[in-house]
This record gives C-alpha cells, structure tokens and sequence, in this order.
C-alpha cells in the first residue's frame, strides 16, 4: 500500500504492557511493623498523647480471636455478632480486655438508604444481645454498650433514650460502661448532652461522630469547652487530627475512637490478601516439588505424585476462585465454566 506524498501515516499505538510484578507484602508488613514500634515509643515518652482505638468490624469469630491474641481492644456490632462471638467477648472482658459493643444503629441507617423498605434497628433484640454478654462475664467493668439512637436525629435519639430508660440504667446498675451518641439537631450538644445526662442520672461516655458532614469540629470544640466531659469517644474514625485537637481543647477528657483496620489491608493489592495468597502459591509449588516450606512442615516428603495420582480428586476439593487461579494460563480461561476449567487443569498436567 503506497501513501500519498502528503497524507499523514496513522500513530501506530503503543501495546499495553501487561504487569508482572507482584506486591511486596513482606516490605509493607515491615514498615508497618516499624511504624508500629515508633507509634509504641512516642507513647512511653509521651503517655498523655496516647488515644485508646477500638479495632471495630470484629464479628467474625476468626477476625475475634486474632485480636483477642494481640490483645487489642475490640469493637462488634451487636446485630451481627453471634452467640459464640459474645461469648467471647464476655470471656474477654472478664480477663481484663477492653470491648466495646455498638448497637448497629448506623449500619441499619445505611441499609434503609439503600433500600427504603428496610426495617428499622429492633433495641429489644439488640439489648438481648447485651445481656447474652453481661449473663456470661465475671466482671464487665471494662465492656462499653452504646445506648439506643437514631442516626442524625436528635430529638428521636432522645425519644429512644426516654423509652430505653430504665434499661439503660440496668445496664450501668449491673457494672457496664454506657455510651450515648449525641447526635446534631435543634438543640446544641452541649444543651443534648444536658438533658441526657439528666434523664439518666450518671456520667456516660459521650459518643461523637467523626464525620465532619455530620458535625462539625467548632461544634465538636464549643461542646469539650462548655462541658469538658469525663470520657468522649469518637465514632467510626481512627487516630486524627481531629482526635488530637479535641484533646488540646479538653486536656482532662479520656479520649477514644474505633476504626475498621483490618479491611483495609483485604483485597487486591492489599497487605493480607496477596500475603495469604503468595504463601499459599509458594507452599503449593514446595510441596508439588518436594521441596521444604517454611510454614507448612511436612511439605518436603511430598512431590508431584501426590497431585498427579488423584489429580481429579484434588481438583473436586477446590473453589472455584482457586479452579480458575489454577487453570488460568491466558484470557480464553477467564470465562470458562467449572467444567471446563477443570477438564483444561487435566489436560495441562496430561501434557
């Protein structure tokens, strides 16, 4: 094909370059771990600095028990806790460990966003899940419950406080500590947390939100100057300046938060997901080869035979995600049926 003396040749374009490279998990678990100690050594010079953080998201029994070893302090939702995950936490707390248990009021307000149908939180039920708690624990003066209330309305999370009166005071009667949302309204926080405060008739922990859309931090500061409260926990947010700042405005308060850690390390890219997944690879390739693994102890008896000899079987015995993770040589995979992954597996090791 001949061009014109004047025609303009078309840019060819330029290939995209596939990524081989693999997350550095073991440079990432490290700088964690150093940040970790640097964090520990500010904290023994400066103890007043220190801010108490709730490592919220922990109903699953797996995810419990890993804090529980570390000894952090735990955060769960009641409506998604099960009975075996309260049980522990009462075992928890009976042993000293700090938890706090939510009532599920915000996860409920975003599922009704969602979907307008939706019902509303049931306190009844969440209050049994309390007791379930308090019933199987030795001492609970360590354990935080948050009272009932209704995400950004003030005057219903006050309707709700009036109806849950006298449970909320068993609560506190049998040893618990309470927190109560304050949330924004007509009423100032400091004007909320007054009449609150006198509805119950003890101190509470005064839980704050973290959202600057649903407060803001001059409410947030006029509120610890008018009140300098006893305790004040923001909700759904870690360590921030924000924390920070309300300390400055009220040195006498005792501070805490809770955040989701863990799932922000899950997912592609991630700190947990790609450790999980490249030591589960490098295990499998020892033990296909006979080689030793460091974390799986036998693996070094074991050599390719052990696969090939039953190689159907041990196909059955996966998921589909890890079917297609062993299939998976070029894009006509991708899409393929269960099948037809596996049939593709045999026929790779057959060759």
């Amino acid at each position: 094909m001949q061009l014109s003396l004047f025609a303009t040749q078309c840019a060819k374009k330029k290939r995209k370059v596939p990524s081989y490279s693999q997350f550095d998990w073991n440079r990432k678990l490290n700088f964690l771990s150093q940040t970790a100690v640097q964090s520990d050594l500010v904290s023994e010079v400066l103890p007043g600095s220190i801010v108490e953080t709730y490592k919220s998201g922990s109903s699953s029994k797996t995810d419990l028990l890993g804090y529980m070893s570390a000894g952090a302090n735990i955060g769960v939702c009641a409506i998604d806790a099960s009975k075996p995950v309260l049980l522990l936490i009462a075992q928890y707390v009976s042993a000293g460990g700090k938890a706090f248990i939510d009532s599920g009021a915000f996860r409920n307000f975003k599922a009704r966003i969602q979907d307008e149908t939706f019902p509303p939180l049931d306190f009844d039920k969440v209050f049994q899940c309390y007791d379930t708690v308090i019933e199987a624990s030795e001492d609970i003066r360590t354990l935080i419950l948050v009272a009932p209330d209704e995400v950004g309305e003030q005057d219903k999370s006050f309707q709700l406080l009036c109806r849950y009166q006298k449970d909320v005071k068993a609560l506190h009667d049998r040893g618990a500590q309470i927190m109560v949302p304050l949330q924004k309204g007509r009423l100032s926080l400091t004007e909320h947390y007054h009449r609150c405060r006198k509805l119950l008739g003890f101190d509470f922990i005064c839980g704050l939100p973290s959202n600057a859309k649903a407060v803001s931090s001059h409410e947030i500061n006029q509120f610890l100057i008018d009140v300098s409260p006893t305790s004040v926990h923001f909700l759904g947010t870690a360590e921030s300046g924000l924390v920070h700042e309300a300390k400055f405005k009220s040195p006498d308060t005792h501070f805490t938060c809770d955040a989701t850690l863990i799932r922000k390390h899950i997912g592609q890219n991630r700190l947990l997901t790609e450790m999980q997944s490249q030591i589960v690879d490098d295990a499998l390739c020892c033990a296909l080869h006979g080689n030793g693994h460091s974390r799986v102890s036998d693996s070094a008896s074991w050599d390719e035979t052990e696969v090939l000899g039953d190689l159907t079987g041990f196909i059955d015995a996966m998921n589909k995600n890890t079917v297609r993770r062993f299939a998976y040589v070029d894009s006509p995979f991708v899409n393929n049926s269960i099948s037809q992954l596996k049939n593709k597996c045999v026929l790779m090791y057959e060759l």
